[in-house]
């Protein structure tokens, strides 16, 4: 199957090859500040709070079991494969292409709009493109090279080209890739450079000249995008290209109708307008087996009035191998915790909360409890108060953060799940309405509760 896939897709490869004039791989330094709205992939649905949530909870279960394969403990740029792709060296897997928000942007001389999905989990900035010779549905036309004057092939001496794990060249010396997602997600094209245009909420429109995929050939999910901004700290993404020092985003719950926000550039205003609580700050940490990730020094779960006695060592980020070690990301829904944390967690919320686990639950709805008939209709049961601690600073979480209440059912879920493996993800239902701050300069990550 997959040699018929090449196949396919090298007449398309030299065929765009052909209109290829002097690429050119260099960006100037970016300057200035871009804010822009983000949609999340189901808005506009006409569902409640509940199926909205077991919606992103299903979709974030491909993403989960990427994530544990990449922090497995492989080295370098060739860390994470499957079970299949171990037997075919130099293909990497990242997170899948099941992520939760979109960012509208243009690409091209004219600009075409384009829609893709927010990844801080992977780096490849990639669009579909036309001639598609296999293309997954997409709410936008399919980008075409061909209709924009700015559209450059990169030669295979370009300096992203190499970047790229699974790069090839096809004459007349034209970068061709091939990126993996963990879910299945594939995309195989033309690695070029092109003018990306970003219309700020100001109505400001700020552009730049950067590397991207020009995918004709694409299987997987796309999840209602035309392809994936990759935000990762690796070279390809767009956070490296243009030099970005600080990016932050602030999430709106689900079900809201207020759109989400991503701030990036130099930000030297600030970003904390709409915070209504105290900024917090801890430290970023990098692996060199898993450049991509955003780590943070995770120390502990505090639940009602009671601190885990969690060793530190458990959510140590290992120096040899990289496995274990805490990531802060956009694209997963629930926060996830090796099983030993999970299991003491839930031991000591359930300890206090005083209420059998639900019959009644099903795989997508995490750890569950039976709530009292006569409260089915009536307010939210209490629940213990949830802390993570970080170095330096300390998330109280609200309710709605982690509990997910099912009146109909008589249960409520703690929305944290099983990693799979040594390591832990902060998710971004955890995240909701609460502004982000990732300081690239600082090396730090700064956050505080806000009416996203």
């Amino acid at each position: 199957m997959k040699q018929a896939l090449v196949a396919l897709a090298l007449p398309l490869l030299l065929a765009a090859s052909l209109y290829a004039s002097t690429p050119s791989d260099s960006t100037a330094a970016f300057a200035g500040d871009v804010r822009v709205d983000l949609t999340h992939v189901d808005a506009g649905k006409q569902m409640s709070r509940r199926e909205l949530i077991r919606r992103a909870m299903r979709r974030s279960k491909a993403r989960a079991a990427a994530l544990s394969v990449a922090r497995s403990g492989n080295n370098g740029r060739h860390a994470g494969k499957s079970a299949e792709e171990q037997q075919q060296p130099g293909v990497a897997v990242r997170p899948s292409g099941d992520l939760e928000y979109l960012v509208d942007l243009a690409i091209g001389t004219p600009p075409q709009p384009v829609s893709a999905l927010l990844d801080t989990g992977s780096d490849l900035i990639w669009t579909q493109c036309a001639p598609c010779a296999s293309c997954l549905p997409q709410p936008d036309p399919l980008f075409a090279p061909g209709a924009s004057s700015s559209y450059e092939p990169m030669r295979c001496s370009g300096q992203l080209c190499g970047e790229i794990l699974h790069h090839a060249c096809q004459r007349p010396d034209t970068c061709t890739y091939r990126y993996n997602y963990g879910d299945g997600t594939t995309t195989l094209g033309v690695y070029a450079t092109e003018r990306f245009t970003f219309s700020s909420s100001s109505g400001e429109r700020v552009s730049a000249l950067l590397g991207f995929g020009c995918g004709n050939m694409n299987i997987g999910s796309l999840n209602n995008g035309s392809g994936i901004v990759g935000f990762g700290r690796n070279p390809l993404s767009l956070v490296s290209q243009m030099s970005i020092r600080r990016f932050s985003y602030c999430l709106t719950p689900y079900a809201s109708a207020r759109k989400s926000t991503l701030f990036f550039g130099s930000l030297a205003a600030g970003v904390y307008d709409d915070a209504n609580g105290p900024v917090q700050t801890t430290r970023l940490l990098q692996s060199p087996h898993n450049p991509t990730f955003y780590y943070v020094p995770f120390t502990g779960v505090t639940v009602g009035t009671r601190r885990l006695r969690i060793p530190l060592s458990v959510f140590a980020l290992s120096p040899a191998d990289g496995s274990g070690g805490v990531i802060v990301d956009s694209g997963t829904v629930l926060t996830l915790f090796p099983a030993a944390v999970l299991t003491e967690v839930v031991r000591a919320f359930r300890a206090q909360l005083r209420l059998p686990f639900a019959n009644s639950s099903g795989p997508d709805d995490g750890v569950c409890f039976a709530t009292a008939p006569m409260r089915r209709r009536g307010a939210p049961v209490p629940v213990p108060r949830m802390v993570f601690h970080f170095e330096g600073a300390d998330l109280d979480l609200p309710r709605r953060n982690y509990i997910l209440d099912d009146q109909r059912r008589g249960s409520l879920c703690l929305l944290l799940a099983d990693s799979g493996d040594s390591g832990s993800t902060i998710g971004n239902f955890l995240q909701q309405d609460m502004r982000v701050l990732y300081d690239l300069e600082a090396e730090t990550l700064s956050f505080a509760p806000a009416d996203c």
